[in-house]
């Protein structure tokens, strides 16, 4: 329990996580600053925090915990059936064109695994919020994450309805664009907004469109796409059945934006659980 508050940064998460009340939680961590002698937490009304001590504490009883966790899931792993929960995050992109699928084989594969997934655009402390493990495009991690490709380098394309190209100039290269609606997103690490980087055979260019609409989730971007707002870059398998239906053309098919390989990440301070070793491996099953 000590090691829940100390990861969680809240008695009420640590709650949520443990599935019990913040009140037993609080008690708990009373009654162990009691036995020791010496507080382990500061507390204030909108955050709690190690002390000097409680740190020190930390840092002496995690790796026993690991060793009971680990000895706990060694002997689930010898049984053949991964169990437990598994908690990940990860962008739209990734769940829509390969872990959606993966989920519906995994689960029915391993039914005592109890996944809870996280799709969303922000960056996030996989420890600090209690996640499993991470998926992220490219392996640029903490120090203390270890990262494990499970996709090769893709591009995406840029997209638009085709009634939205009918009543405008069709582009002929990059700088065109520059005449048209875009649909773009923001960085959650600069809070800039990314620009399309471009590359046909030895040529590169980087476009930041003027008349651009900013959407978060990939989803939607591909659906206001498709409703005619403007062009989009999204990634090129997410689009390829909207093409062959005529939903969404294809803009300047001789360019394309690289995108960087996929990767599950986890810490390497922790052993991997027998369900997240199941999962990197049904993930990589599919490449």
């Amino acid at each position: 329990m000590f090691l829940a508050v100390a990861e969680a940064g809240s008695f009420s998460e640590a709650a949520r996580r443990l599935g019990i009340s913040p009140s037993a939680v609080s008690q708990a961590i009373g009654s162990l600053e009691k036995r020791l002698g010496t507080p382990l937490f500061r507390r204030s009304t909108r955050s709690v925090s190690l002390t000097d001590v409680g740190n020190d504490y930390l840092l002496a009883a995690a790796p026993a915990v690991e060793q009971l966790r680990q000895a706990a899931e060694d002997a689930t792993g010898r049984s053949g059936r991964p169990a437990g929960p598994l908690r990940l995050t990860m962008p739209r992109a990734p769940f829509d064109l390969m872990i959606a699928d993966t989920l519906v084989e995994f689960k029915d594969a391993f039914p005592e695994v109890e996944l809870e997934i996280a799709v969303e655009a922000r960056l996030v402390d996989i420890v600090k919020q209690g996640y499993d493990a991470g998926l992220r495009f490219g392996n640029h991690l903490e120090k203390d994450m270890v990262a494990v490709q499970i996709a090769p380098p893709s591009a995406a394309i840029l997209v638009a309805a085709p009634a939205y190209l009918a009543n405008r100039p069709k582009p002929s290269g990059p700088s065109d664009l520059l005449n048209h609606r875009a649909i773009v997103c923001r960085s959650q690490i600069t809070g800039s907004i990314i620009p399309w980087t471009l590359v046909s055979a030895d040529d590169r260019m980087q476009i930041s469109p003027a008349d651009a609409t900013v959407v978060h989730d990939l989803a939607s971007q591909i659906d206001l796409a498709a409703r005619g707002l403007g062009i989009v870059s999204v990634p090129s398998a997410m689009v390829r059945d909207l093409i062959d239906r005529g939903i969404l053309s294809w803009v300047l098919p001789s360019w394309s934006s690289p995108m960087e390989a996929l990767y599950i990440y986890f810490p390497s301070r922790r052993h991997q659980s027998a369900a997240l070793r199941a999962f990197i491996g049904s993930l990589k099953s599919r490449t």
